[in-house]
């Protein structure tokens, strides 16, 4: 059974005053392990280091999950279209580790029921897609919350009445699972620096050092105060997502070892696109599948998969992404007549699929396969994957820093990722598929709150923070501006900011309305509407001045603007 991670009692908080203080200290400082990026890989090789004794510092040029970590269709799944590509390998991994994460986070690892339905035969017979779920049942060893059930024409109809009934045959109902992928990266970090890792966000990564033509450590830019800084260590681990080749450029190399190929969501209003299950879309012209997943009062609505190849930095939607992903979700509601005014907000990521762009090779067919690389100046390099497997990622490249560093006589025990629940994971339980806390004092607390915040926030919390949801909703108790939401029709409350920069490393205001909350994604134009209170909120906790606050409501209309952008050229 999965134990809950103990955090050491010198543990010092996790927030930017740790931070700064750990930049201090690199000075002269020794590391058995250096990690360039913070996104779930990256996190989780850190958190896999540091658990088995080893001094791991985690370097990462934004905020934890800035890029692709925090841009996926925020799933857990063994991915039915990998099975049908023959990747049968993948998904027994993908299912495995499914089953996994729901014991080690049970609550930002939550199954949700999905329906793909099978219109004039397509993409396959309704019989070959019962017994592809039949197959994809049997590799998640019947582990799965609930197994796979085929349904009719009729019966389809009730489950999604407003799905079109035009040449429908039936469905499968099938389950996977939902996360928030931003707070399952935060949640491995944290993990993390309760083992001991040293945890640098805002810290760029501008070279190598190098000793007798061995790499042994990185030089680093504080991006806070423009200090560069030294950091040493017997092994690095470049785990940068698409950022990867960039990153070996870094030392004059010049392979090119990624396909990075974007992906697009959509967020729409739930009323706007009613879908009672997360539903399969099947593109007609290049059988993509998107899915559409309720999330609250809202509807996520992607992904789209096409080769990019601009600035990774600078990644969203456009216009075409748009009338894609709404032309798809109206061939199958059409009642809902949907229009590109009823999207919300958008966000875009890469994917860091392994291999070059061979010819006749779409974007969708490119393996989702992971590599580790080894080079002869020593560097380690992992790549490609997915969110699913990360852990497993993380503990094969630990296994390799272990037999290195045996070989200079060190010892690293085996791996404990795969038992130890991350810090939320202490203290709540699923029962049914409704969360809740253990322990006859929790049971006591949970009563007495519902009574003052509601059932709907009380749920929210626990869905967000685990075990550790009562911390956030005594405070917002005790407070009513504090227990108040940010932005009337979503969940997050103020207190939710207070616990961002007090013991969640938020540095930024995008760190709080696009990660440690996903307000700006949810609804841009609300969000907009209360980035300066947030900001004015987070400077109160972090000494801002005004200049400070203004600076950083302007450098988030800079980083989220390119995310409704494409607005404007659809009007043109």
């Amino acid at each position: 059974m999965p134990q809950p991670q103990l955090t050491p009692p010198e543990a010092p908080p996790f927030d930017r005053h740790t931070r700064d203080e750990r930049v201090h200290e690199l000075t002269g400082s020794q590391f058995d392990v250096l990690v360039i990026g913070g996104g779930i890989t990256g996190a989780g090789i850190a958190r896999d280091a540091a658990m088995r004794g080893l001094r791991t510092v985690l370097v990462e040029k934004g905020d934890l999950a800035a890029g692709t970590s925090s841009a996926s269709s925020k799933l857990v799944h063994g991915g039915l279209r990998y099975l049908e590509q023959g990747q049968v390998g993948l998904v027994f991994e993908s299912v495995s580790e499914r089953h996994r994460l729901r014991q080690l986070a049970p609550h930002l690892v939550r199954p949700i029921p999905f329906i793909f339905p099978i219109h004039n035969k397509k993409p396959r017979p309704l019989w070959q897609v019962s017994t592809g779920l039949f197959i994809y049942d049997t590799l998640a060893l019947f582990r799965s919350y609930k197994l796979h059930r085929t349904n009719g024409a009729k019966k389809t109809s009730t489950l999604e009445p407003g799905m079109t009934t035009e040449g429908l045959s039936g469905s499968v109902l099938y389950y996977d699972c939902m996360t928030d992928d931003a707070r399952l990266t935060l949640e491995t970090a944290r993990g993390a620096h309760d083992a001991g890792a040293t945890v640098l966000t805002w810290c760029k990564v501008v070279g190598f050092r190098t000793h007798r033509s061995q790499v042994c450590g990185v030089e680093a830019v504080d991006l806070r105060t423009g200090d560069v800084h030294g950091i040493d260590a017997r092994i690095v681990v470049n785990a940068t997502g698409p950022w990867t080749d960039r990153t070996l450029g870094l030392r004059g190399d010049r392979r090119r070892i990624l396909r990075p190929t974007k992906g697009v969501h959509l967020i729409l209003k739930r009323d706007r696109l009613p879908v009672n299950h997360a539903v399969c879309l099947v593109s007609n012209d290049d059988r993509r599948v998107v899915f559409a997943i309720p999330w609250g009062t809202r509807v996520v609505l992607g992904t789209t998969d096409s080769d990019f190849s601009g600035d990774f930095d600078d990644v969203a939607c456009s216009a075409a992404d748009v009338d894609y992903l709404i032309a798809l979700a109206n061939q199958y509601y059409p009642d809902a007549h949907l229009v590109p005014g009823d999207v919300l907000g958008t966000y875009a990521g890469l994917r860091p699929l392994v291999g070059p762009a061979e010819e006749g090779l779409g974007a969708s067919q490119v393996s989702r396969e992971h590599t580790i690389q080894i080079d002869d100046d020593g560097l380690i390099t992992v790549a490609g994957g997915k969110l699913t497997t990360y852990r497993r990622m993380a503990a094969e490249v630990v296994a390799v820093i272990a037999r290195r560093l045996k070989e200079e006589g060190f010892h690293v025990g085996g791996c404990p990722t795969g038992s130890v629940l991350l810090p939320g994971g202490t203290g709540i339980a699923y029962r049914g598929q409704e969360l809740i806390t253990l322990g006859p004092g929790g049971l006591e607390a949970e009563r007495e709150l519902e009574g003052v915040l509601g059932r709907g926030t009380v749920e929210h919390l626990q869905e967000t923070y685990g075990g550790s949801w009562l911390s956030v909703a005594e405070r917002a108790a005790e407070d009513r501006g504090l227990g108040s939401p940010i932005v009337e029709d979503l969940p997050y409350l103020w207190a939710e900011v207070d616990h961002a920069v007090r013991t969640e490393l938020a540095m930024t205001l995008r760190d709080v309305l696009r990660r440690r909350t996903q307000l700006e994604i949810r609804d841009h134009a609300a969000t907009c509407a209360v980035a300066p209170a947030v900001a004015a909120r987070m400077g109160a906790l972090l000494g801002w001045s005004d200049d400070d606050v203004t600076a950083q409501v302007a450098d988030w209309e800079r980083a989220s603007g390119p995310s409704m952008a494409w607005a404007s050229s659809e009007g043109q």
